[in-house]
């Protein structure tokens, strides 16, 4: 009768410790899928499938060089206040300004 309530006692730690095996490993493959999408976003039909990312992320994008930042807000704003390093076409202007942007670079916009 003993072993049977050891057995007892067990399945609810196995069963939460399975959880926190299957939530982290959950975590950590959504994590790399949507470092993947970052990556290589392909096909963008509208803004809402534009791969966000987080602002650690664009600091570390753009102090290892992998990225540049761009600041659509207009002029004035972005006179008074900037994030170091970052570059100025207004989001009035992108679409005649396109030719200025290297298609090869990734770009990290950013209006606030």
């Amino acid at each position: 009768m003993r072993s049977r309530k050891k057995n007892n006692t067990l399945l609810p730690v196995i069963l939460f410790a399975l959880v926190v095996v299957l939530s982290i490993g959950g975590l950590i493959l959504a994590q790399n899928l949507r470092q993947a999408r970052i990556a290589n976003p392909g096909d963008i039909r509208s803004q809402d499938e534009v791969p966000r990312v987080t602002p650690a992320e664009a600091l570390e994008a753009v102090r290892s060089g992998e990225a540049v930042l761009l600041d659509t807000r207009g002029e004035a704003q972005f006179n008074a206040l900037r994030a170091a390093g970052a570059i100025n076409i207004p989001v009035t202007e992108i679409e005649t300004r396109l030719s200025e942007l290297d298609p090869d670079t990734w770009y990290i916009t950013y209006c606030t």
